[in-house]
């Protein structure tokens, strides 16, 4: 499984493309009143304007090569503040055999850079520039309807990784380890790793493949479209 695009919703759309495209320097693709796209490494983000009645709240992750975790975290220290958590700013995840630093954007989405050491590949730098980001590793669908969501991603061979058992009340990671892409279907109202935030059911649009949109309502329910 491959995360190839993603569309968010935002309320301030000048100050979230002054973010991701002056602060932190992703290309800009597109740039309208209504939306604006970015290069992620090989997926694409768009950030679509939304009125205030809207609430969300997501959580993204960018894979980064596998040997510029502690320089991807020095260049995001220089433009952000990074998060902690117990008095650290880093974590290790046994089980993705990964690395991972946390930060914020203007309206609270929690970003992750994630080096996972199996999988993600190596770059002959030294250094770490926005450039050295791969692609989007891991994604968020929050509903409080995580059983029926988990079944039609079932259909399309989107399953618990390791095939665990879906947990209804917690952060499941779906997708298969090898492919270092997880959706990451979690219930409202639980804490963020690194974060004092609360998920909350939000609207969203996630491409697969090239080949079928995910599409998660206000309400937390799910369609899909093949492309």
């Amino acid at each position: 499984m491959r995360i190839t695009k993603a569309k968010l919703f935002v309320h301030d759309l000048q100050k979230m493309e002054q973010f991701y495209s002056e602060l932190l320097g992703f290309v800009l693709l597109v740039s309208t009143e209504d939306y604006f796209t970015i290069a992620v490494g090989d997926s694409r983000m768009t950030f679509e304007k939304a009125p205030l009645s809207i609430k969300k709240q997501y959580h993204f992750a960018l894979n980064i090569p596998s040997n510029l975790f502690q320089q991807a975290k020095n260049w995001a220290k220089e433009r952000v503040a990074l998060l902690h958590s117990e008095g650290q700013d880093e974590i290790y995840f046994e089980f993705l055999k990964a690395y991972s630093c946390y930060f914020y954007d203007p309206e609270g989405n929690i970003i992750e850079f994630i080096s996972r050491q199996e999988v993600n590949q190596k770059h002959s730098s030294s250094s770490f520039s926005v450039e050295h980001v791969l692609n989007i590793g891991e994604i968020n669908l929050t509903t409080d309807d995580i059983l029926t969501v988990a079944r039609k991603l079932k259909k399309l061979d989107i399953m618990s990784i390791e095939n665990k058992d879906i947990q209804p009340d917690a952060l499941n990671f779906l997708g298969n380890y090898e492919d270092g892409a997880n959706i990451l279907l979690g219930p409202s109202e639980r804490l963020w790793y690194f974060s004092s935030k609360k998920a909350i059911v939000s609207p969203i649009c996630i491409e697969i493949n090239e080949a079928v949109q995910l599409n998660m309502d206000e309400k937390g329910q799910l369609t899909i479209k093949p492309l």
